[in-house]
């Protein structure tokens, strides 16, 4: 395949105009400051007015050879702006999918050398991957020429389209960008916000830096520092400007937000807290009941209902379980013998469980949160010995501790 240097622009001459960039400042959490800008494109319309150009890179009816031309332009002016003005922190400019496609053996020679023109510390500089560029092989060439250039890579729009945990483990971004879409769903809560927590434990894992942009209000800010982000993009702050801002423009906001912030997960996490200790007391004193001889199926289950206690059921130290799921409902134990015989040994509360039985400071175990397949209500399940060789487990519905919107 021919190199991008190849293709030369036939017979286009793009100026700046009519398009030209804007800067959205990221703000970083820790420090409060603008900690750098994403560069986006810009034009007018009819009457004048600023609009975005973005829907440009992705018109199939636009010549490629002119999508490329405008997008150096756009990228020269802007490391050429950033490199006279230090104090503007990191500038991030997206690659053109159709120029990824197209690269040859010179791979991101055409970037790196704007940016040694423009006498910009690559240190400086991010490159988005967004989730439609490129076939993989060709986006793992491409990021390492980066890396060894001193370029920073982040994978845009993570957990829509392509931007799978396939393409993160093999191209190793240095930061990762949440799809706005899946974010905004998220922060209302439900099955999507489970699926991004869960997806945010593995980056946080990894190590990798996570940037939460279209953040407008503060449910969504309050989500966004759940999900683990480091920075904040997004109307909240500041829409694209044409000149970057003052460092410390946002850090009175981003400090009252953080307060804010805090007082609701302080408060959320309280009820949390204390519905957990009720909810330890009732199982402690179920296991003292079913010690004593009292029936399963006759024990006083009226505060257990109140306090979300779904079902309990007792297995052996192997993980088999040995009665029937006790399901508990408004006035009534009823018994379900599907269970029976399953063996549980491998959910990851058993085994800690198993571990913590010859502790003398051990009582209970709690497992982590999850979401409970036949209520769909996030729930914990509780742990302790009734004896030697059998182990009481209660279900019991809890409530979360990530600030989603509304509450």
């Amino acid at each position: 395949m021919k190199s991008v240097t190849e293709f030369p622009v036939r017979n286009i001459r793009p100026s700046i105009e009519p398009y030209f960039p804007h800067y959205q400042p990221l703000v970083y959490l820790p420090s409060g400051n603008i900690a750098g800008y994403e560069m986006l494109a810009r034009t007018r319309n009819p009457r004048g007015e600023i609009i975005s150009a973005g829907n440009l890179f992705s018109d199939p009816a636009l010549p490629v050879d002119f999508k490329i031309a405008v997008d150096r332009q756009l990228r020269q002016t802007g490391f050429n702006h950033f490199a006279g003005h230090d104090d503007c922190g990191f500038i991030t400019v997206n690659i053109t999918p159709d120029w990824v496609n197209r690269l040859g053996d010179d791979i991101a020679s055409p970037t790196m050398k704007m940016i040694d023109a423009a006498g910009l510390d690559p240190s400086r500089v991010v490159i988005e991957i967004t989730e439609t560029a490129g076939e993989l092989t060709r986006l793992q060439r491409i990021v390492k020429e980066y890396h060894r250039g001193g370029v920073r890579v982040a994978i845009d729009d993570f957990g829509a389209g392509n931007s799978q945990l396939d393409r993160i483990i093999a191209l190793a971004p240095d930061i990762i960008k949440l799809d706005m879409r899946l974010f905004k769903l998220a922060a209302r809560g439900g099955l999507s916000a489970d699926v991004l927590l869960g997806m945010m434990s593995i980056t946080e894992r990894a190590g990798f830096e996570v940037v939460c942009e279209g953040v407008e209000t503060l449910d969504e800010f309050c989500f966004g520092v759940d999900c683990g982000a480091s920075y904040m993009q997004g109307y909240l702050f500041a829409p694209a400007m044409p000149t970057p801002l003052a460092e410390n423009q946002f850090k009175p906001q981003i400090d009252e937000l953080i307060g804010q912030y805090f007082q609701r997960k302080t408060a959320r996490l309280g009820l949390s807290i204390e519905h957990s200790r009720a909810i330890k007391q009732a199982v402690l004193k179920l296991r003292e009941q079913l010690r004593q001889g009292v029936a399963a199926d006759a024990v006083a289950i009226e505060s257990l209902h109140q306090l979300g206690i779904m079902r309990f059921f007792i297995c052996n130290t192997q993980g088999e379980q040995l009665s029937p799921n006790y399901q508990i409902s408004a006035g009534a134990v009823q018994l379900d013998p599907r269970y029976l015989g399953y063996n549980w040994s491998w959910r990851p509360y058993f085994p800690t469980l198993m571990a913590m039985r010859d502790r003398i400071e051990f009582d209970l175990m709690a497992s982590t949160t999850y979401r409970d397949a036949t209520t769909n209500r996030l729930c914990k399940t509780f742990g302790a010995f009734l004896d030697e060789q059998r182990v009481l487990l209660v279900d019991a519905a809890v409530t979360d501790d990530v600030l989603f919107a509304g509450n």
